[in-house]
C-alpha cells in the first residue's frame, strides 16, 4: 500500500488524490497533458460563408494566418442560425459541425483535411473592412484585401468574432 508523500498516510493503489491532504498522488498510468508543439490555433470562427464558394467554413486562427477550413457542404439549419444569433449557443459550440477539433490540430493537419482548406497569411492581409448586413440575418460581412486580391465572407453577429478581428488586424481594420 502506498503512502502520501506529504503527509505519510496510507493510500488506495486505485487513489489519485490523498484524501487526508489533498496531494495528488504520482503515477504512471495518469495521461499527461501534451502541449501542442508550434503553431496553434487559438481562435475559431463558425460558422463563415465565403462569397463565391460553396459550402460553410470555418476561420480557425493562429497567431500568423487563418485557415479557412470547410466543415458542411450544404447551408446551416436555420433555425440554429437564428439560436446563434439570441446567443443561446456560444461562440464556437456545436452550432455547426464539430469545430473543436481544430483547436487539437496544428495548421499542415487543418489544411491536409481536405483538398479545399486554405489559408491567408495575417502579415499579408493589408487591410480588412468589417459591416453589418441586415439583410443577410443579421450578419457580418468582412472583406480581406491583399493587394489585388480580396476575399469576402459572413460570419455570425458576435461580439467575440468582431473583437477578436479588431484585436488581430489593429490598425488594418475598419469599420
Amino acid at each position: 500500500m502506498p503512502n502520501c508523500a506529504r503527509c505519510g498516510k496510507d493510500l488506495f493503489e486505485d487513489m489519485r488524490f490523498c484524501p487526508y491532504c489533498g496531494q495528488l498522488v504520482q503515477s504512471d498510468d495518469i495521461e499527461q497533458f501534451e502541449p501542442a508543439r508550434g503553431e496553434v490555433v487559438t481562435a475559431v470562427i463558425s460558422p463563415t460563408h465565403i462569397v463565391g464558394r460553396d459550402g460553410i467554413f470555418a476561420v480557425a486562427m493562429t497567431t500568423k494566418q487563418l485557415l479557412f477550413a470547410r466543415i458542411e457542404e450544404g447551408t446551416t439549419d436555420k433555425a440554429k442560425n437564428e439560436l446563434l444569433q439570441k446567443g443561446i449557443f456560444l461562440a464556437g459550440s456545436s452550432s455547426s459541425s464539430n469545430i473543436s477539433r481544430f483547436y487539437e490540430m496544428v495548421p499542415e493537419q487543418l489544411l491536409k483535411e481536405r483538398p479545399d482548406n486554405f489559408t491567408l497569411g495575417i502579415d499579408e492581409i493589408e487591410a480588412v473592412r468589417l459591416s453589418y448586413d441586415s439583410d443577410e440575418n443579421g450578419l457580418y460581412v468582412v472583406d480581406l484585401k491583399n493587394g489585388e486580391k480580396e476575399l469576402r465572407f459572413t460570419m455570425p453577429y458576435d461580439r467575440y468574432y468582431r473583437d477578436l478581428l479588431f484585436r488581430t488586424f489593429e490598425g488594418r481594420m475598419s469599420w
